[in-house]
């Protein structure tokens, strides 16, 4: 059940913003008064939520599309930007027309195309899936034959480093940990000539100016590429934010997490969209073997526009063990 909050001066305008976001089928589970405002709680039960559709294929081309962006929470001025790229391209099919927008608006970046030649710096928010991925990474170079070497400098969280010591015992990557820049410094100096060295962080907040300058300070003491994690579903307003911050601390490539686990991805393009970062793999399941995969522009139009809230392409996991995956996050 999704639980939501309303404040509005009065009641009749509180259940106006329910019905409007939530719809008919809102539950109302409380009201109260605050001041000279009015609080209403409300929720959607889980088939309320699955029975949301994104656009039907009977509509228009740019209709089509122009709907699909309002569900993902696109930003109107993104959204517009997208809808008139479609417009001069546009072919009978809307995900044709959407892909070729997306495809001139947002440039794809794979980490694991080709090797790196720099170490590569994962950032991101508490919690955004940054070990995670790091150890999905491995896993992709590992199939590439290339040597891997895994850092960490996040030494304060809880189980930080063991999560990350499960990961390389089972890839067989050397580990390291680094609780500074001199530290970080010597730890890289260690990895092999052509090492795939990645390099965990602690979740950092962007809005603080030393949580930044310090992830930047790391980054700038090995020469390291920053790319930030961010998970999909987030507000995209709150997401153009951070993207912007992280963009403006260095980062160059985003890589989206949990996309299994979202039905609305404004907030991941509004990120790339507004810190002008390069989409590298997308975390498409909580599954380290096979959980990154390179999403081009077909594909996300894919997701943008289909119809149903399942995707057979996606990987998953039984509920229990979706839970266990997904209770670990970094």
């Amino acid at each position: 059940m999704r639980l939501r909050s309303f404040n509005a001066p009065s009641i009749a305008a509180a259940l106006a913003l329910v019905k409007a976001e939530l719809g008919p089928d809102a539950i109302i589970l409380n009201t109260e008064q605050i001041g000279g405002a009015f609080k209403v709680t409300a929720a959607l039960d889980r088939d309320a939520i699955l029975a949301q559709r994104t656009p039907a294929s009977a509509l228009e081309p740019l209709d089509a599309i122009a709907q699909a962006l309002e569900f993902h929470r696109v930003a109107p001025a993104l959204a517009e930007r997208l809808t008139h790229q479609a417009a001069t391209v546009l072919l009978e099919s809307p995900h044709q027309a959407l892909a070729a927008a997306l495809r001139a608006r947002f440039p794809v970046q794979p980490l694991t195309d080709r090797q790196p030649t720099r170490p590569i710096m994962l950032v991101g928010l508490p919690g955004a899936g940054k070990t995670a991925t790091l150890a999905k990474l491995l896993a992709r170079a590992k199939l590439r034959r290339w040597s891997g070497v895994a850092i960490t400098c996040d030494v304060i969280k809880a189980g930080a480093i063991e999560q990350l010591g499960t990961y390389t015992k089972a890839l067989q990557v050397p580990a390291y940990r680094a609780k500074d820049a001199a530290t970080l410094t010597r730890a890289v100096a260690q990895a092999p000539a052509g090492a795939f060295v990645i390099i965990d962080t602690g979740g950092c907040n962007p809005l603080d100016a030393g949580d930044l300058a310090h992830v930047t300070a790391l980054a700038e003491a090995v020469k390291a590429e920053m790319v930030l994690v961010m998970a999909a579903g987030g507000c995209p307003v709150e997401s153009a934010e951070l993207g912007q911050l992280f963009a403006e601390a260095g980062a160059t490539r985003l890589i989206p997490t949990r996309i299994d686990a979202a039905r609305r991805y404004g907030g991941i393009l509004a990120a790339a969209e507004t810190g002008r970062l390069a989409f590298a793999e997308f975390g498409v399941s909580p599954e380290i073997a096979n959980g990154l995969e390179i999403i081009g522009a077909d594909r996300l139009a894919d997701w943008l526009l289909e119809t149903t809230t399942s995707r057979s392409s996606t990987p998953s996991l039984p509920p229990d063990q979706r839970r266990q995956a997904y209770g670990t996050r970094s």
